[in-house]
């Protein structure tokens, strides 16, 4: 069922835009949904009437705006491992996903962690946040395995590095957790550490 009740005009559509922007960075300013939809009426300029006349409640636009990020983040990641070098050596292509995945999580952690948090106890949001991270390892999967023929361990290898890359990466960008939580290094050191480490993982398997 949807949660968004269909626009019958286009500046409908883009006053409710225009809300759903303005969820987002108050969302993104506070860490939490603590605001109000009065508070996202004078952000964006859109009533709280016409808003009711699109969602129930607050909770559904907090929803809608996920959806619709998860959608741009989607996009985005098809985009970025669109560029995968898969018929180039393992070494460029674990340099690649892992690069390409902390590049991808950097630019989208204001945005991902509130969400992310929210996901503990929203099972709509939790439910999308997982299926955008399907496709997002999947993509990371395929970059990092390339076109050439490999076995069910090469496989589970670096289905093993995806796990451990997100895990580091989430736990540098302090994604779903309090910002406090970030781990004291630079992002490129880590990203270099990790390169490393995978690339002697999977030369092992």
């Amino acid at each position: 069922m949807s949660l968004v009740r269909e626009p019958r005009q286009a500046r409908s559509r883009q006053s409710f835009e225009r809300a759903l922007d303005a969820a987002v960075a108050l969302l993104v300013e506070r860490g939490s949904p603590s605001f109000t939809l009065v508070e996202v009426a004078h952000a964006s300029g859109v009533s709280t009437g016409s808003m009711y006349g699109r969602i129930a409640s607050k909770d559904d636009l907090i929803r809608a705006a996920h959806d619709r990020e998860m959608e741009r983040l989607s996009a985005e990641t098809v985009e970025v491992f669109g560029a995968a070098p898969l018929d180039a050596t393992d070494a460029r292509r674990v340099r690649f996903a892992i690069g390409a995945l902390a590049g991808l999580l950097e630019r989208n952690a204001p945005v991902l962690s509130p969400f992310m948090l929210l996901a503990n106890h929203d099972d709509v949001i939790a439910a999308r946040g997982k299926t955008a991270f399907v496709e997002m390892t999947t993509l990371f999967e395929r970059a990092m395995l390339g076109t050439a023929p490999t076995t069910a361990r090469k496989r589970r290898a670096v289905r093993w590095s995806c796990t451990v890359v997100y895990s580091v990466l989430a736990r540098q960008l302090a994604l779903g957790s309090d910002p406090g939580a970030a781990a004291d290094y630079r992002l490129d050191q880590v990203v270099d550490e990790l390169i490393g480490m995978v690339t002697v993982y999977l030369d092992g398997n």
